[in-house]
């Protein structure tokens, strides 16, 4: 049965020789120029590739036909690549390389898509609304088959109990039965719509005087923070607008209602499409790092693992400016 499962290889690579001439050579013998060229002999080649030396003999002899040149020198102990072998080789290495690669991508995505549950996560409202809902649709298509279940709530993780799988916070978060890391910094400089400047344009901190400043709950002493560390700290603006949350804000600010302190995260998507600018490039200021929090007793869980990693890698490129 070997035999003859030889023979109709050899068959099928004369066939490929004749009809492929100017294009492909045949593949079975690439494979075995390379085994060859890397082993140093047809014996060490035949056993790696578990044929018989015969065979691999012939395969070398059917690709030197078909280039019409030898590819190597016959020695008395093993082969030798001859000048064009030697080129060759480089291609079908780098050839070989790359198809073994677009094989492990296409593998890695196969076993994604095998994976399914439900993950539950609990986010800060603004962060799952303004970064969290337009990077999910990338989720779902890497993991059709996992479920997610999105909540928000500014509570701490270890009140939630176990309705969270995962969760994203400001601030670190440590406790029994969650772990916790940093996910992204939350760096902050004033932003606003593009027409706002057109009205009173913002040259240094002192041009906020001119402008409303604009507040939310949870963020409430921000600009106190920034205004200190721009070494203005008395400085007022306009007047104050405040509203119950990060979101809200930051519509305003899209809306042309005034100067936002904007976590950079939450708008670099707005500041993409020109719907927002930072005028001052300068103070960034840092408040509470954006935390991935994990139920301990979940972690090992197929699916959270994807959502994790996966989230993990979106916050990496949302910070290269990737994403």
């Amino acid at each position: 049965m070997e035999r003859k499962s030889h023979v109709a290889a050899d068959a099928l690579d004369a066939a490929e020789a004749r009809a492929g001439r100017g294009r492909l050579p045949p593949l079975n013998a690439l494979r075995a120029f390379e085994a060859v060229a890397t082993q140093g002999s047809f014996a060490a080649a035949a056993a790696r590739l578990n044929v018989t030396h015969w065979a691999v003999g012939k395969q070398i002899r059917l690709l030197e036909d078909w280039f019409g040149m030898p590819l190597f020198e016959r020695r008395a102990r093993g082969v030798q690549l001859t000048d064009e072998g030697a080129a060759l080789l480089g291609d079908v290495g780098g050839a070989f390389d790359r198809l073994a690669a677009g094989a492990a991508r296409l593998r890695a995505d196969g076993g994604a898509r095998r994976v399914s549950g439900t993950v539950r996560v609990n986010a800060l409202a603004s962060f799952a609304l303004c970064w969290l809902i337009p990077r999910l649709a990338d989720f779902q298509a890497r993991y059709p088959h996992i479920d997610v279940r999105l909540s928000t709530t500014s509570r701490k993780l270890r009140y939630v109990g176990e309705a969270f799988d995962v969760g994203v916070r400001s601030g670190h978060e440590d406790a029994a039965g969650v772990s916790s890391s940093v996910l992204l910094p939350d760096l902050r400089l004033p932003a606003c719509s593009p027409a706002v400047l057109l009205r009173h344009p913002i040259r240094s901190t002192a041009d906020l005087r001119h402008h409303a400043l604009l507040h939310s709950t949870s963020t409430r002493s921000a600009w106190a923070d920034w205004l200190h560390e721009a070494g203005a700290p008395r400085l007022q603006g306009a007047r104050h607008l405040h509203f119950d949350h990060v979101y809200l804000q930051l519509g305003a600010a899209v809306a042309g209602l005034g100067v936002a302190l904007a976590s950079l995260p939450l708008v670099e998507r707005e500041i993409a499409a020109g719907r927002l600018v930072c005028p001052l490039p300068e103070p960034a200021w840092r408040g509470p790092d954006y935390t991935l929090v994990v139920n301990t007793e979940r972690a090992d869980d197929e699916a959270v693992g994807a959502f994790r990693h996966w989230l993990v890698d979106a916050a990496a490129a949302s910070q290269s400016g990737a994403a």
